[in-house]
């Protein structure tokens, strides 16, 4: 999953997750169109308005149920959908930011913005690439974008695109809170809700 952008790790997991939306929304439905059943020793003598309280109760419990059953199941989908955002992000970060040479990065890190120019002319005319990503990491720290657009117009087309895609992934906050959302998303009707549907059956 980790070669995938995250726009395409979203679509596929975005899929997955409105089939069981749907699904969701299908099993509510059926038990909405269900003739519910009240029994015990006393159900002839309840009046109907007692008969369709009790009926539609049981039928938002049976409702919980099922809510619980596709939050659970969309939860391990999020959590499967995070981890990949995740992998994926850090290939990325490796990608764009990875420098080995720790001497290169420490120079660029204590370059002043003029200097870091020239560092990147060197780089691009040694057609150094571990040298322009220590230039590269300095500067998208410091936000300087002229120097950020030279590193990618002269030495390194490719990693324009995946810059933008690591901008714009989703923050740890987001997939978090997306785990969070599956508790409104998969929220139990209550017994009002079956209120206009079909309600009870005397066996």
């Amino acid at each position: 999953m980790s070669e995938k952008t995250i726009q395409e790790i979203e679509a596929v997991f975005g899929e997955r997750a409105a089939g069981i939306l749907d699904a969701f929304y299908d099993a509510k439905d059926e038990i909405s169109r269900q003739i519910e059943s009240v029994e015990g020793p006393h159900a002839d003598i309840l009046t109907d308005r007692q008969r369709a309280e009790i009926a539609n109760t049981q039928k938002a419990e049976r409702a919980g149920a099922k809510a619980e059953e596709y939050r659970r199941e969309y939860q391990a989908l999020m959590e499967e959908r995070n981890e990949a955002v995740r992998t994926r992000r850090r290939a990325l970060r490796k990608q764009l930011f990875g420098v080995q040479d720790a001497d290169a990065l420490s120079r660029a890190a204590l370059a002043s913005d003029a200097e870091l120019g020239a560092m990147l002319e060197l780089a691009i005319h040694a057609d150094n690439a571990e040298l322009g990503r220590a230039v590269f990491t300095a500067a998208e720290q410091r936000d300087l974008g002229d120097l950020m657009n030279r590193y990618f117009e002269r030495m390194n087309p490719e990693a324009c695109a995946l810059y933008q895609e690591f901008r714009a992934a989703p923050s740890e906050e987001d997939l978090k809170r997306r785990l969070a959302d599956a508790e409104t998303i998969f929220a139990a009707p209550d017994a009002s809700y079956y209120y206009f549907a079909p309600a009870f059956g005397r066996l």
